[in-house]
């Protein structure tokens, strides 16, 4: 009777977990609106090489590799509905597709600075974003055997496998972010919005609350983890 207690409970409190919070809500609406805010510029101007470097960096950043993140804060119901309740799954499924959309973001970049014959990575946008986009892919990477971590305990401890994948995530996530923000100061959106003050505060606002939010709960499982890490060590 106690141990079927303490089951209904543990569930009880993991499904509150997977619930999204109102917060977790409106930032998803400050995600669709940046989203749309991008899009329509895309859209309406004239196409270049650059706009599909900002397509794929919006589709793939912005909306699938933070997603890929805020099902630990709580599963929406819309990708409920699509993918059902497994975060791990959804997680792998969305930061994969998020990585080719990234790494189609980075080709078409490096071609326009070729074909302009300038200069790569010299700006912030351009610095951050490199060093977001390599360790997210590291992180990619390491994240396979981190799926098996359990099959492959004989030849890496699990616990650090699973480390040093959030540990690289979390840090290419935050230097993405960094580049998400800077591109609000990018000539590409000041072009495109006539250098409008107010579409420059509405987007650096909007994104800004985005990345903040997603990236609190990788940073609180970074230290969550190394705790645990370095407390068995002292034993």
């Amino acid at each position: 009777m106690g141990e079927t207690t303490k089951v209904k409970t543990k569930d009880k409190t993991k499904k509150k977990q997977n619930e999204p919070s109102d917060v977790h809500a409106l930032v998803q609406v400050f995600e669709f609106v940046f989203v749309i805010l991008i899009l329509v510029l895309i859209f309406t101007s004239e196409f270049s090489i650059m706009n599909i470097h900002v397509f794929y960096s919006n589709i793939g950043w912005m909306v699938l590799m933070v997603q890929g993140l805020l099902v630990f804060h709580g599963i929406s119901p819309i990708v409920k509905k699509i993918f059902g309740n497994d975060t791990i799954f959804i997680h792998w499924l969305m930061e994969t597709i998020a990585l080719v959309g990234a790494s189609i973001a980075f080709i078409c970049a490096y071609q326009d600075k070729e074909n302009k014959n300038k200069y790569h990575f010299v700006t912030w946008h351009g610095i951050f974003g490199l060093i977001g986009y390599s360790l997210c892919m590291l992180s990619g990477l390491n994240g396979v055997p981190t799926l098996y971590r359990k099959e492959l305990k004989k030849f890496i401890s699990p616990k650090w496998m699973k480390f040093v994948h959030i540990l690289t995530g979390t840090i290419g996530f935050f230097f993405g972010a960094l580049a998400l923000v800077m591109s609000c100061y990018t000539k590409w959106f000041a072009k495109r919005t006539s250098s409008s003050l107010i579409s420059f505060i509405i987007a650096l606002f909007l994104v800004s609350s985005v990345v903040i939010w997603t990236i609190v709960r990788p940073v609180t499982k970074v230290r969550s983890n190394w705790k645990k890490l370095t407390a068995k060590a002292e034993q």
